[in-house]
Formats: C-alpha cells, structure tokens, sequence
C-alpha cells in the first residue's frame, strides 16, 4: 500500500520523475533525490498523481514502472491473446493460471498508469502471455522493446535462485 510523503506547505505542487532517483515539483521545480528519503529494502520510492510516494513491495514481488499510458493496455492485449488462446493451445492450461491472467488483465484495465508490484505468479503468466502474443503478432514485439525487456528482467530477478 503505497504511503504519501507529505512535504512543506509552500512545495505544494506535484512531483514528477527526472531521472532514477531525481524528482522534482512541477509547480516550484522543487528537487528531491531518493537518498533523501528513508526507504527500507522492502519499500521504493514512487510517484502516484504527481504525489511522491513509499510504496511496500513484498518479498519476492517486483516494480514495474510503465513509461507510458499505453503500456497497460500493450500488456492487456498480450494476456488477452493468450487467454483466447488456452482455449486450444497450451499457454495457460491450468485454471490458477487462467484465473491469475484474467485477475492481471483487470488489474491493467482499472490501473492503466502504475507503477504496479506483481508477485512472482503473475511475473510468470504475463511473460507466457507476451511470448504468445510476440509469436501470434511479432509486429507488437516491436511496439514497447524496452518495457517488455523490463518486464522480462523483472521476471528474471522473481525467480528464486537455483543452487549449483
């Protein structure tokens, strides 16, 4: 549950990202740096409406943070394909899976802005999805390279690690 970070009354303006870990007020040019702010291992700092927040991220789940409004719908679109597609091929044959791809794709649906923390589960159904959708329509492969590349390594850094 993400937490407001209130600030002084005369930096009332909304704050808007710069560059990792830079941030500053739309209204006054306010800066603010992440170091500035206490944040535990299990907490990133976020913005939400323009509202400099501390968001909790449970263990084993990860941020992602779409650059753009299109990207949920981007997403949506792959997690639809795939659930039209279990029906006769084998991306989500398991109803756990099915029903956390319909429970992500509502998800993307009412939050089209994020920054959404997505367990390890979900992590795993959304990539199956996009590889389905990548396959099924390789023009959309190219639409968002770097934000399903994020996804992927957010994905990657889900999974526990295998010993040796």
């Amino acid at each position: 549950m993400p937490v407001p970070i209130l600030r002084h009354v005369r930096h009332g303006g909304r704050y808007a990202p710069r560059s990792p870990g830079l941030y500053a007020c739309r209204s006054c040019g306010n800066r603010a740096t992440a170091a500035a702010f206490l944040v535990q291992s299990d907490k990133r700092l976020v913005v939400l409406a323009g509202v400099l927040q501390v968001l909790a991220v449970p263990d084993g789940h990860q941020v992602i943070t779409p650059t753009r409004h299109c990207h949920a719908p981007h997403l949506g679109a792959g997690l639809a394909l795939a659930l039209r597609l279990s029906r006769t091929q084998p991306v989500h044959r398991r109803p756990e899976d099915i029903a956390t791809a319909e429970n992500l794709l509502a998800t993307l649906d009412v939050d089209d802005q994020g920054p959404w923390v997505v367990p390890p589960k979900r992590l795993d159904v959304l990539t199956r999805a996009m590889d389905v959708r990548n396959a099924r329509l390789p023009s959309t492969a190219r639409q968002h390279p770097n934000f399903d590349a994020a996804i992927r390594a957010a994905h990657t850094r889900s999974r526990p690690p295998h010993p040796d």
